[in-house]
């Protein structure tokens, strides 16, 4: 984790020692996007039992495309498509103590993000922030090899929002390289007699590729 988070803030920064290169070439463009996935805990209650504590995720790799326009100079919105599989680590009971647990959780999302690029380039990196919503489509299973709460298995459709911030260096007319930052999180998901949070920071770097077509420009 701690090498990932290094070369991720050594990448960003090489960004800031390139050439100037010009400006897009389109309205249009593609973007794709690994990430990495760093679990925050998840509060969870279980009904039967009935108990609370924490889940705790292992860190987890994520890949997501998306199709953006230029509405204005500033203001970018994309459709994004993203994925990720995280393997449960282990569960903290509140008054049992903690022990490893089994299953993982598959996340697709769908989304939309809005892009504020902001006017302070510096050797033609500009900074923007970002902030959306869409849903998230999970796949879960809880696998509790403790005996104190059942094991749960289902899938579920939720509500999910990101808010986050990066840099942007174009690299030639048509393409651009991204860092960026982005907290990522949905609404309570419900699985069994199950129900607990969902919250990651997410590490990304990105390409984008302007689309050669004029009917927006």
């Amino acid at each position: 984790m701690k090498k990932a988070c290094a070369a991720f803030v050594v990448i960003v920064g090489l960004l800031f020692l390139a050439n100037p290169a010009q400006a897009q070439s389109s309205r249009l463009y593609f973007a794709g996007y690994l990430g990495l996935n760093a679990f925050r805990d998840s509060g969870f209650n279980e009904k039967s039992v009935p108990t609370s504590g924490d889940i705790k995720f292992q860190n987890t790799q994520s890949f997501g495309g998306a199709l953006g326009l230029r509405l204005t100079p500033k203001w970018r919105v994309e459709g994004e498509l993203s994925y990720r599989k995280a393997d449960m680590d282990n569960i903290d009971f509140s008054n049992a103590g903690t022990f490893p647990l089994g299953g993982s959780m598959e996340t697709w999302l769908w989304m939309v993000n809005f892009y504020y690029d902001i006017d302070m380039k510096w050797k033609n990196v500009e900074p923007f922030i970002s902030f959306g919503g869409g849903l998230a489509f999970n796949d879960t299973e809880i696998d509790d090899s403790s005996g104190l709460a059942p094991d749960a298995l289902g899938n579920s459709k939720d509500f999910a929002w990101q808010l986050g911030s990066g840099l942007r260096y174009r690299v030639k007319p048509n393409m651009a390289f991204t860092g960026s930052y982005r907290i990522l999180g949905t609404s309570d998901i419900e699985v069994g007699t199950y129900d607990f949070g969902y919250s990651t920071h997410e590490f990304r770097l990105g390409l984008e590729y302007d689309i050669p077509v004029d009917l927006f420009q």
